[in-house]
This record gives structure tokens, sequence and C-alpha cells, in this order.
């Protein structure tokens, strides 16, 4: 019974940490996103194709991020199921 609480304890935690960390790394994206916005606001004569490939990049970015922290959550799901049975 014990070893089965600390399993179940071990994936919480990893699970956790995963969230976490990604969590932090999308608000570090964000924070990155409205900087480089107001850079390139303040930069004369930056051609637009140019920002809209940063643009593009910047949300192919978010959503591959998003994408990875889906298939943690999916990847996770199975052992949420299993314990709480």
């Amino acid at each position: 019974m014990q070893q089965n609480l600390i399993a179940k304890q071990s994936l919480h935690l990893c699970h956790a940490a995963l969230t976490q960390t990604l969590d932090a790394a999308m608000a570090v994206q964000d924070q990155s996103q409205k900087t480089l916005e107001t850079l390139l606001d303040q930069t004369a004569g930056f051609p637009v194709e140019g920002r809209r490939a940063i643009t593009d990049w910047i949300d192919t970015c978010r959503q591959q991020t998003t994408a990875i922290k889906n298939v943690i959550d999916e990847g996770f799901r199975p052992f949420h199921l299993h314990s709480e049975e």
C-alpha cells in the first residue's frame, strides 16, 4: 500500500514539475514577444514582410509549446485515471 502511494505521489510530482516548467516557459515567451513587438514598433523602416515573418514565427512557437503541453497532459492521463481507482 505504501509503495502505491509513493508511486502516485511521484507521478503527480513529475506532472506538476513538467506543467510548471512549461508555464514558466510560456510566461518568458509572452514577455519576449512583448519586448520584440516594442522593439519592432520603435524601429524605423522595418519591412512589413519581416514583421509578418517574425509574428508567424512567434505564433508557431506558441502553438508548438501548447502542443507539447497537451502531449504531456495526455501522456499522464492514464496514470491519473489509474490513481483515482
